[in-house]
């Protein structure tokens, strides 16, 4: 199994989970964590002590944040320095989620921390598009006499 805990600014983390839950059933296992505006850095912290204690027996565990060097990207790194399968991700995005959640699903052996963190990456990279209305190219030959 693979830990999984979502965290980030305002209800980032809870959207997260939501939007998860809708694509990938509810019976997704993850920990979501926001960092409301009546949250504080410690309290933060605290919670994401708890939640990477919970999952100390997965051989692996992904943060994902919302912002490299956001306070939740930030307390999420501090914590991972003294856990050799926790890896943190910033700029998580749906299709990451999503990748995480299957892989996870699936029961298989996770591996390499540092190689399941670059394959989500890729995900997230690979997802991101830019959408451009372009005007339909017309292969008719023009008639002479305008009929």
């Amino acid at each position: 199994m693979i830990g999984i805990i979502i965290t980030g600014h305002g209800n980032f983390a809870t959207g997260m989970e939501a939007n998860a839950k809708l694509l990938a059933g509810n019976s997704i296992q993850l920990t979501a964590i926001d960092f409301t505006d009546t949250s504080t850095p410690d309290e933060l912290e605290q919670k994401l002590a708890d939640a990477l204690d919970q999952y100390s027996s997965c051989p692996v565990t992904i943060v994902l944040t919302d912002i490299m060097g956001g306070t939740p990207y930030m307390k999420a790194a501090a914590l991972s320095v003294k856990r050799p399968g926790v890896r943190v991700i910033s700029g998580a995005n749906a299709p990451l989620l999503l990748d995480l959640v299957i892989k996870n699903m699936a029961e298989n052996d996770p591996g390499d921390a540092d190689a399941l963190a670059e394959s989500l990456l890729e995900t997230g990279k690979e997802a991101l598009t830019i959408f451009r209305m372009e005007a339909p190219v017309n292969d008719e030959p023009e008639d002479g006499d305008g009929i």
